[in-house]
């Protein structure tokens, strides 16, 4: 079976999402849970959550695009690349996708 790296499965999912999304969940599940702490240390920079107790999957990272609350996808796109590096295998799939948030307004200081 050929090994398909974390940054293709990424750049596909980003590939499948409509032009106006917002952010998304992205998660990993890694084949050898003893590399957990080197992903954890290649995550970082995206702010991949560990998830700790039951679950289908090791971390969580969300994506935005634009503005909102995530990790730029071109940083996402580099800490993927860390894990292709050092042969940290596992799989990736996308979560829920949002397309509704809007940039906060200016604050106006004073009447």
């Amino acid at each position: 079976m050929a090994v398909v790296s974390h940054v293709q499965v990424f750049d596909d999912l980003l590939a499948d999402l409509p032009s106006d999304w917002a952010t998304f969940e992205c998660f990993l599940a890694l084949d050898d849970p003893k590399r957990l702490n080197e992903a954890r240390v290649a995550l970082a920079r995206a702010n991949g959550r560990p998830v700790y107790g039951p679950g289908d999957h090791d971390f969580e990272i969300t994506v935005a695009n634009t503005h909102g609350h995530g990790a730029r996808a071109g940083v996402v796109r580099s800490a993927l690349r860390i894990l292709d590096h050092d042969g940290i295998e596992g799989h990736t799939w996308a979560g829920a996708a949002t397309s509704d948030l809007r940039p906060a307004p200016h604050h106006r200081y004073g009447p």
